[in-house]
């Protein structure tokens, strides 16, 4: 039996594969932080299932890009889980998650995700998912140097780009594939080669960051800021 964690927008979802089928799925968007959700979430499933943690013989987690707390608290669930079973845990990209709802479009696909600040984390890829564009943090209109026309466009900051829509010949996603849901992670094979890690290796495991955090920013801003009011 396997599950399926993922953590890395501020909302979230867990889901049980029992090795033939999927079992179990359960999505929250609520405001609670993922540190209270995760676990319990997690129990009440494999009590719900019949199952006990044992059971479990690897664990599948989005390992970002996207909110920085969720992504730690994400990724340090797996880690413990897997630590104290000795299990592998299995990793994709958020970006890669997000865009295995509209591969049936059977052409590009832009999976965007907001990353706040004005920014937003994109990838381009094909319908087999392959990357025509590598996952970057920019702001909205550099989406538009990338070779998007005809694009489908689905994630949590799909509307950013809606104004281009006409302009890129866009098809918006329908809302319900703006929706990650942590049990395409069984499915994401299919398409990309998860990064496992196991025994030695899971202290290696870290998340997919692809700039500082909104907080860091902000303190390196005043930083800054300061710098120049002393030279003055």
């Amino acid at each position: 039996m396997k599950i399926a964690i993922d953590s890395s927008q501020t909302s979230g979802s867990i889901a049980i594969h029992d090795g033939q089928r999927l079992v179990f799925s359960e999505y929250f968007d609520i405001r609670v932080t993922h540190s209270e959700t995760l676990m319990p979430s997690l129990d009440k499933a494999l009590k719900l299932c019949g199952f006990s943690p044992q059971d479990i013989d690897a664990v599948y987690v989005c390992s970002g890009p996207g909110s920085f707390t969720g992504l730690r608290i994400g990724i340090a669930t797996a880690k413990g889980i897997a630590y104290a079973l000795d299990i592998p845990v299995h990793t994709y990209n958020s970006l890669e998650l997000n865009a295995m709802a509209c591969t049936p479009y059977r052409g590009k696909i832009l999976s965007i995700i907001d990353a706040k600040m004005q920014e937003c984390y994109a990838a381009l890829y094909d319908a087999k998912l392959n990357e025509i564009m590598a996952p970057a943090v920019l702001k909205p209109d550099d989406i538009l140097s990338w070779p998007i026309e005809g694009s489908i466009v689905c994630g949590s900051a799909a509307q950013l780009v809606q104004p281009y829509a006409t302009q890129k010949q866009l098809v918006m996603a329908n809302p319900m594939h703006n929706i990650p849901k942590a049990e395409a992670l069984f499915f994401l094979y299919q398409y990309s080669q998860a990064k496992i890690y196991e025994g030695k290796a899971l202290a290696e495991l870290e998340p997919f960051y692809l700039r500082d955090s909104t907080a860091q920013i902000k303190a390196n801003q005043k930083q800054r800021d300061l710098a120049k009011k002393i030279d003055q």
